[in-house]
């Protein structure tokens, strides 16, 4: 069962991630329409998703939350400061393919860019996704976020070099 609810929404909460929680991960980053947008050409056992959680989601100073629908858990989105002391921080998210184009992404994110302009008062929020991403551009894009660059053959997906785009928000520019 997933842990404590952090914030919560119309259709999902986004909850802490328990030990419980480390099968669901790896499950979902192994699946291959998770896997091919977030650069894993290796597979992902139990025991690399406990480093995970060691050594990313309990002991730094990212958030990282289980996105649910009720006690199912269905993704996971952070929230990373990267630019110290800038104050400037990067999202990322992820859904089981079965939760696709449902809205239950566009709420995670709605749920953790308020999160990050009100409660942590982030400057800048900025994400990546790959050129062939499609689903991810978009969800960046309703949100307002700004095409800022694109990296050329940047990353590898399925043995092609491949763009990786970058978008930002600012504070200001948030509604």
């Amino acid at each position: 069962m997933p842990g404590q609810t952090f914030l919560e929404g119309d259709k999902i909460s986004l909850r802490t991630v328990e030990k419980e929680d480390i099968e669901f991960l790896r499950d979902g980053v192994n699946h291959p329409e998770v896997r091919k947008h977030m650069g894993n050409t290796r597979p992902q056992n139990l025991e690399s998703e406990e480093e995970f959680f060691e050594n990313i989601v309990e002991a730094s100073d990212g958030i990282h939350l289980l996105i649910c629908r009720e006690d199912e858990p269905m993704g996971i989105v952070k929230l990373e400061e990267k630019e110290k002391p800038s104050n400037i921080a990067e999202l990322g998210l992820w859904l089981h393919p079965e939760y696709h184009s449902q809205g239950y992404g566009t709420e995670a994110i709605e749920l953790i860019v308020e999160h990050g302009f009100r409660q942590l008062n982030y400057h800048k929020l900025y994400a990546r996704a790959h050129e062939d991403n499609k689903g991810s551009q978009r969800i960046w894009e309703k949100h307002g976020f700004e095409k800022e660059g694109q990296l050329r053959e940047h990353v590898l997906v399925k043995g092609e070099h491949r763009d990786m785009i970058y978008y930002g928000l600012l504070r200001g520019e948030h509604e």
